[in-house]
């Protein structure tokens, strides 16, 4: 157990550019507000193109609580990307930075768990719940993936181009990492393999982790991933983070499912006139722009989920591995 000031320390890692920058602002001010004061959090920020000056002010929300329980570092991952043999493959508004998650355990040895965090999240909970949970002999701790359950076309994707049950896809924009077994398992090396075998198209490199931790994943409640798009079966009291992903985003949109709570830590921010501006300037043009990416993805997910040469495919063919519903999430299992 690592030590800062007496307390247990919690490492907890973001990666962004300049793009997530502001809405990185919001979700650390809403995860250290709603923290339990008996942890020290040491937060890293992962990136490969971060400006100094957005760095600079990043580091002043920190200072601004006056927190002597919370440190902020900005690392650069630029030579470790470009170092590593994988092929990178981005779409629409991915970049580099959503791959920084699989170096972590690597390059930050001093740690046997580590807590990811996408930036376009609010934190409602205490995240040092979360971190504490118990991971066992799992690769992983991670909610479900709401869109593959509740969208057909995305768990027929899943089942059919990945072997996952939809009900045991997990979303990476929320992960407690055994680091210590990602280590000593050489998961950094198999995921680069499986980069450069393979070409997932639809969610890329949540696919890729999913594929690689698949049977070695510890359940995490949907309240610790929750989209921001109702779900009946959802009871809000349990509600500890939002995930403000894909076409739900209120910087973008009216009307999004808890964007309330994304107003309330926004206006605390430095950022706050920054992300206004990005809102006002979010045209009916860019909002086709997002329904024809959607579209598009949709027809990605069609089109691998018939390919007889997808990954599913090639690996039943070598192995004869049938798909198998444990049903982390919900849903029959066998």
């Amino acid at each position: 157990m690592n030590l800062k000031n007496g307390m247990q320390e919690i490492p907890i890692f973001f990666a962004i550019d300049d793009n997530y920058a502001p809405f990185f602002a919001v979700a650390l001010t809403s995860l250290l507000d709603n923290a339990s004061k008996k942890f020290f959090y040491k937060i890293y920020v992962l990136t490969t193109s971060l400006r100094k000056e957005y760095a600079d002010r990043l580091r002043l929300v920190v200072d601004d609580l006056a927190l002597d329980n919370a440190s902020i570092d900005f690392v650069s991952m630029k030579d470790e990307m470009e170092k590593s043999t994988g092929a990178f493959h981005l779409r629409h508004y991915y970049s580099k930075e959503t791959y920084c998650r699989i170096f972590i355990p690597r390059v930050f040895k001093q740690y046997d768990k580590v807590l990811y965090l996408d930036s376009d999240i609010v934190v409602t909970g205490d995240i040092s719940q979360l971190f504490n949970t118990d991971l066992g002999d799992n690769l992983v701790a991670a909610a479900s993936e709401e869109v593959m359950t509740d969208y057909e076309v995305y768990g027929n994707y899943v089942e059919k181009a990945l072997g996952i049950y939809r009900y045991d896809y997990f979303s990476a924009g929320v992960l407690l990492i055994n680091a210590r077994l990602y280590r000593e398992e050489n998961i950094e090396t198999k995921f680069i393999d499986l980069l450069n075998s393979f070409t997932f198209r639809v969610t890329q490199d949540e696919d890729y982790l999913n594929v690689l931790c698949k049977g070695r994943v510890k359940p995490l409640s949907l309240g610790w991933n929750k989209s921001a798009y109702k779900n009946p079966s959802f009871d809000d009291k349990n509600l500890k983070l939002i995930h403000y992903k894909i076409n739900w985003k209120p910087w973008h949109y009216d009307n999004v499912l808890y964007e309330d709570y994304f107003w309330k830590y926004a206006k605390e921010t430095f950022l706050y006139d920054s992300i206004l501006k990005i809102k006002a300037s979010y045209t009916e043009d860019l909002i086709e722009r997002d329904r024809q990416q959607f579209n598009e993805l949709v027809k990605m997910a069609e089109e691998d989920s018939a390919d007889p040469n997808n990954y599913w495919n090639t690996r039943q063919r070598k192995t004869g591995e049938t798909l198998v519903k444990r049903g982390l999430y919900g849903g029959k299992s066998n």
